[in-house]
């Protein structure tokens, strides 16, 4: 009976399928378990076509706490998969079309799999990847048009405090004033909501997400200025500390990551090019390639 047709048969049959497929998967090997020949020291445990599953493929699928009857389900279900694969595998070789050159594209697949693994390690192991400070700087001056912003982006502050919290009326005044240290302690102590970190650059729909919709409009948007709204039971105020507009190139504390990602990216392009270059010359040198002239 085929390993399909087992399969479909009562419960029963397939759960002892399932315990002697796993006891073989365990005594195979076992000297005094089977007598096999020379040559069947790896037996066959599944055959499609003219493709097998051995059982060193199975090796390694169970663990020592598992049970009987799991570890025949993780067996048959490995079986089970392996089958529909192959199965697959045989009809797309049926159906391939005549015009494809499957050798060419296995070659291909093979030199790019060949060729990806060498430059990765020769990356892991040749590449500078310290980037000096100054050197940021300076590709961040010379190359200012490619970093011109797609949306606006701020420093600010953000707080929702219950519109009755004593002297919600004087936070404005707070906020607005150069030295913000008291409006911070004050929106630490009452706020029910806030956002305080100044040193983090985010774009205005973030904040827009925090406040009431209506509360900021892009085009009214500037440096220092302070947004108080009132909406239900709370007040919203944001104060915006830093801002640039969309199409404005951004400061360099922004894209500094960007930057540092770009010329450790230019530094693979060249270094990839260069082992190109330094292996074709060293080919030329040691006659290790010819041209044949091309028949005029």
């Amino acid at each position: 009976m085929s390993y399909k047709k087992l399969l479909k048969s009562k419960p029963t049959l397939k759960y002892c399928f399932h315990i002697a497929i796993f006891s073989l998967f365990l005594h195979i090997g076992c000297k005094d378990g089977f007598n096999f020949n020379q040559k069947s020291k790896d037996p066959v445990i599944v055959k499609v076509g003219n493709r097998n599953l051995f059982k060193s493929q199975l090796d390694g699928l169970i663990h020592d706490m598992t049970s009987p009857t799991d570890s025949a389900a993780i067996v048959d279900g490995f079986i089970e998969n392996w089958i529909k694969e192959n199965l697959m595998i045989i009809e797309a070789e049926k159906n391939v079309a005549a015009d494809i050159n499957l050798n060419k594209l296995i070659e291909d697949y093979r030199s790019s799999l060949l060729v990806y693994n060498y430059e990765k390690k020769l990356i892991e192991n040749e590449l500078d990847t310290v980037v000096e400070q100054s050197e940021k700087v300076n590709f961040y001056t010379g190359n200012q048009n490619q970093f011109s912003l797609s949306h606006p982006i701020l420093k600010c502050m953000v707080a929702k405090i219950p519109s009755k919290s004593k002297n919600i009326s004087s936070l404005k005044r707070l906020l607005e004033s150069k030295d913000i240290t008291e409006a911070t302690f004050y929106i630490k102590e009452k706020a029910s909501f806030h956002f305080l970190d100044t040193a983090k650059w985010i774009t205005v729909d973030d904040i827009k997400a925090l406040v009431p919709e209506d509360m900021l409009d892009n085009a009214k948007l500037s440096k220092n200025k302070v947004y108080q709204q009132k909406d239900g039971e709370s007040e919203y105020f944001v104060k915006i500390l830093n801002f640039y507009s969309e199409n404005e190139i951004p400061p360099f504390e922004y894209i500094e990551d960007k930057i540092n990602k770009i010329i450790l990216g230019d530094r693979k392009i060249n270094l990839l090019k260069n082992k190109r270059q330094e292996l074709y010359l060293q080919g030329k040198k040691n006659d290790e390639f010819e041209i044949f002239k091309l028949n005029q």
